[in-house]
């Protein structure tokens, strides 16, 4: 069995195979009086690693203000200390030299023995 201090390190390991420096805007909304009030934040640098899943397929999504392609296909890597927010009030995004722009659609904590050891994100590159 794997410990907590042991999975810490592979982790570490991994990103150092192929770091990138990102800083993340956060969006948060939270109650406010009776309705929401949107708080921005800043989560970095944080030094990461960005890889891409097994298909690479970008879709064009119409939205209020036109269409855009986005390719849900990417995924990134963080260590223990980059404590990031997960919920439907929060909305992430950043930019990553040469990857391109990102939105974080979903944070799974990598916990052992009730220890969190890093993070694994789902990405959404928008161009």
């Amino acid at each position: 069995m794997v410990d907590a201090s042991v999975r810490k390190a592979n982790i570490g390991w991994n990103i150092r195979q192929n770091p990138t420096e990102i800083s993340i805007r956060v969006t948060q909304k939270i109650k406010s009086g009776g309705g929401f009030e949107e708080v921005k934040s800043q989560i970095g640098p944080l030094t990461v690693r960005i890889f891409a899943g097994s298909r690479e397929q970008a879709n064009i999504v119409s939205e209020r203000a036109g269409r855009k392609e986005v390719s849900d296909s990417y995924s990134l890597l963080a260590d223990y200390t980059a404590n990031l927010p997960s919920g439907p009030d929060v909305a992430m995004e950043f930019e990553a030299y040469p990857y391109g722009k990102f939105r974080i659609t979903s944070v799974h904590p990598q916990i052992v023995q009730g220890e969190i050891c890093g993070y694994v994100a789902g990405l959404e590159r928008v161009s």
